[in-house]
């Protein structure tokens, strides 16, 4: 875990000759090409995603709006994100009254995703995935979906924050707002079901036992893709007054559907030693891969999971007496790649009158749609 920080470029003397022990206490400078002082600040709020777990302070997308979009343009970035920040926290816990005093000229908010039982999309329900627990996975998805009042909860809590923003933007006229949705991080379902009997069949031994779990996986995932879809829809409805009734200066950034075919890798590795007695004992070794995961994936690979898959036995012919399992680059965090992404999302993010947030900010540049490839 990484403390939080955030960051200011102040042109003096003595931040220049301390540059280097800045940047060891995790500060982010972000230069700008033809000021001497910080013009413009962009305060950038919220969870996990903001803050950058899992990637170096300069890969998370607050840095990557400076480094690559806004420091040739005066600004610097107050990041006040904070891993495990609910949107009750993010009113609560320091983040919105901070905001307040920042005089922002851009403010990007990212909560939701940490609300219980919503946060176990990416926690308890992520560990079942890992454990071959697909039913626990897809029960723990539902009940994650199930639960109205999680909703409810979030899209209170949001217009209480898009209130405030507002009363903001009556003393600065000129401040935008953008709120971030999730991407899913799991693999599609449809792509699943059609790589389990790419993973099954060269079992020979085991194929019945294996089709059987690993058919499961789709179920979960879809429920998994509709509870990440709900969570999208919640933030997108509670923002949409205000993206109309503040002259069109906030906007919903859809970080979901670019990102979909970017998903984590989850790289199944299966081995089997089966002994056939109807053989005089022969003993054959059947093994497997497939990765079930994206072939380009935006998500930092955790470290491999290894587990015996006790769900093979029995074997269809034969007794099984060897099993193991590796699966390997699953994650949930965005890597640097998916925090570029959802800076450029935002950059280019269409305002309700279709034109891009960049413009709103007084960025003669025109429209890029090339981008999140």
């Amino acid at each position: 875990m990484r403390r939080s920080r955030w960051t200011r470029w102040v042109a003096t003397p003595a931040l220049v000759a301390n540059l280097a022990a800045l940047a060891a206490l995790g500060f982010v400078i972000a230069a700008t090409a033809d000021s001497s002082v910080c013009g413009r600040h962009y305060v950038a709020g919220g969870d996990d995603v903001p803050f950058g777990n899992e990637v170096d302070t300069s890969q998370n997308f607050p840095s990557h709006l400076i480094s690559d979009h806004l420091a040739t343009y005066g600004y610097c970035v107050y990041n006040l994100a904070q891993n495990g920040t609910t949107s009750s926290t993010y009113i609560s816990g320091g983040q919105l009254a901070t905001t307040w005093n920042r005089a922002a000229d851009l403010i990007t908010l990212t909560v939701g995703e940490q609300n219980s039982p919503i946060v176990d999309l990416i926690d308890s329900c992520y560990q079942k995935i890992k454990d071959n627990d697909f039913t626990g996975a897809l029960s723990c998805a539902l009940s994650a979906y199930s639960n109205s009042g999680a909703y409810t909860s979030l899209t209170s809590n949001l217009t209480y924050t898009l209130q405030q923003y507002r009363v903001i933007m009556a003393g600065r006229p000129k401040l935008v707002v953008a709120v971030t949705g999730y991407p899913n991080p799991y693999p599609a379902a449809s792509d699943a079901t059609a790589d389990v009997p790419q993973l099954c069949v060269p079992l020979i031994d085991t194929i019945p036992t294996c089709t059987a779990r690993w058919l499961q996986l789709p179920l979960a995932l879809t429920a998994i893709d509709q509870t990440f879809q709900k969570l999208n829809t919640t933030i997108q409805n509670a923002v949409k007054p205000f993206a109309i009734g503040s002259g069109g200066r906030m906007v919903f950034v859809d970080t979901y559907t670019k990102i979909r075919s970017h998903c984590m890798q989850m790289d199944v590795s299966i081995k089997t030693t089966v002994e056939h007695p109807e053989e005089d004992g022969a003993v054959h070794e059947h093994d497997s891969q497939k990765d079930f995961g994206c072939s380009s994936p935006w998500f930092v690979k955790q470290s491999d999971v290894n587990t015996t898959p006790d769900y093979l036995d029995p074997a269809a012919i034969g007794v099984l007496t060897k099993e193991s399992q590796t699966v390997s680059g699953m994650g949930i965090h965005l890597n640097e790649d998916g925090h570029t992404c959802v800076s450029n999302l935002i950059w280019e993010a269409p305002m309700i009158d279709g034109t891009p947030l960049k413009w709103r900010l007084g960025v003669p540049e025109a429209p890029n749609s090339n981008i999140c490839q």
